[in-house]
């Protein structure tokens, strides 16, 4: 049963461990936060054609190493790949200095035009900007955008879906109790899953192994069978990945 994860730092992993990721028919977005970062998964979706998403970004977190030249060198290689998935882009106000807000604003910004002269989709980080975030992309006009790992307040989540944006539900939402009426509160058809692997959770190493559990605890959760959640799912990810 193939199933995507649509959030995923796969360079973080190693060789080992990608071959055993792939080997479960698991297609992997795998999301950039620098250079470096980037130049390792384009390598990697060269070596596994078909089963790695390349997924071009500057983390707001990179702000905080003042290495802004790896900001305007990731748009040009976005632009030379003409790749179909833009992130980890966003705004973070749980983990970030307010003083860094305007910055991650503009930066951010950036990445929302280039998506829309791309047609690409999203893929935002935005702890406590849920909000602000929301508010960017409808005023760019952006349509295809995925709220990675949501956990903002359930009120928004209709404006979100609304919009035609995704919300995806994060391997973690397992145990993290107090979100999980975000998967009862999301619709089906704004609803992808992802691992935001190797991120280490509350003492979990997240991976993208984890998600076939993670489907199975969902099933249970709002008595949906486990393999039209699945085929949910999956349409909803290649809808997004289509240019």
């Amino acid at each position: 049963m193939e199933i995507y994860d649509m959030h995923c730092h796969l360079n973080e992993f190693d060789d080992k461990e990608i071959e055993e990721i792939i080997k479960n028919d698991i297609k992997i977005v795998a999301v950039s936060e620098d250079v470096k970062s980037l130049k390792r998964i384009l390598e990697l979706s060269k070596s596994f054609t078909g089963k790695i998403i390349p997924c071009g970004g500057f983390h707001p977190w990179m702000i905080k190493n003042g290495n802004l030249d790896d900001h305007k060198e990731i748009l040009n290689i976005i632009e030379k790949e003409g790749l179909n998935c833009i992130g980890e882009v966003g705004i973070d106000k749980r983990f970030l200095d307010e003083s860094t807000y305007k910055l991650q604003e503009e930066i951010f910004i950036s990445y929302v035009k280039l998506a829309k002269e791309l047609n690409s989709f999203l893929n935002i980080h935005s702890p406590s900007a849920w909000n602000e975030v929301f508010v960017v992309l409808e005023k760019e006009g952006i349509e295809k955008a995925m709220f990675h790992w949501y956990t903002g307040p359930t009120s928004l989540i209709n404006e979100i879906t609304n919009k035609g944006y995704i919300i995806s539900l994060n391997v973690a939402l397992m145990i993290q109790k107090k979100h999980q009426n975000i998967i009862k509160e999301t619709p089906l058809a704004n609803a992808v899953v992802e691992s935001d692997g190797p991120y280490n959770y509350h003492g979990v190493r997240l991976t993208p192994l984890m998600i076939f559990e993670f489907i199975d605890f969902i099933s249970k959760l709002i008595n949906v069978n486990k393999k039209e959640l699945n085929e949910i799912f999956n349409r909803n990810s290649i809808n997004l990945l289509k240019k």
